[in-house]
């Protein structure tokens, strides 16, 4: 008896042990059909997350080309603003210009240039007493003919003739060391008047580049 309910009982743990049996009564279609809607729905989805980032993407291209299209217009307006404010202030823009050139051209203007007004006043201020100027001609050194090679390098010629009571005129040549840009001092003929009992006598006098006004010169910075 114990050796049938051992067999009884090792039949009964086979039964457990591999669970109960199933059937599947339904045909293989019906099986495949299923399948066939969960892919189809899988499909559908995908399609719709397409068709979603696609309608995203247009939209995201829309508002950059507006974004664009905004500027563009904001672009041309500045453009025609400005075309419209050349064309209002082209006498400005014309008159600037000129002055410009002017000023360019100033520092050129006046590089060989001495304001001969002041310039005779302080000669007078070295002539002796009772001596006047009779006459006065003044030359560039380009314009004058150097034919001593011994003669001072300067930038103008100042010619003088003057009415002198006495005729040594060696007091009014130590003066005239003492004007600005003073190179040399020539004398030349010194004649008597008969009618006055004065001289007349003749300087040639040679100055160099501190005798320029440098009206247009440029200003130096100043050092801090």
């Amino acid at each position: 008896m114990s050796a049938i309910t051992l067999m009884r009982s090792s039949a009964d743990a086979s039964l457990i042990l591999g669970g109960m049996p199933r059937v599947h009564l339904l045909p293989r279609e019906v099986g495949e059909g299923q399948k066939t809607r969960t892919l189809r729905r899988r499909l559908l989805a995908g399609l719709a997350i397409v068709v979603v980032l696609a309608i995203l993407a247009t939209v995201g291209a829309t508002f950059a080309l507006f974004t664009a299209s905004a500027q563009l217009a904001n672009e041309q307006s500045r453009s025609a603003l400005l075309a419209a404010s050349r064309v209002k202030y082209a006498d400005v823009t014309k008159l600037q210009s000129q002055v410009d050139q002017i000023i360019t051209s100033q520092p050129l203007a006046d590089a060989g240039e001495i304001l001969w007004a002041p310039y005779l006043q302080e000669i007078q201020a070295s002539l002796p007493a009772g001596t006047t100027i009779t006459a006065f001609t003044a030359s560039t050194a380009t314009a004058t003919s150097v034919t001593n090679a011994l003669t001072p390098t300067h930038v103008a010629d100042v010619k003088i003739s003057a009415d002198s009571p006495q005729q040594p005129i060696s007091d009014w040549l130590d003066n005239l060391a003492k004007v600005k840009g003073f190179v040399a001092a020539l004398p030349g003929s010194v004649t008597r008047v008969e009618e006055t009992g004065h001289y007349t006598v003749e300087v040639d006098l040679l100055v160099n580049s501190d005798a320029l006004s440098g009206r247009f010169a440029p200003v130096k910075a100043a050092k801090k």
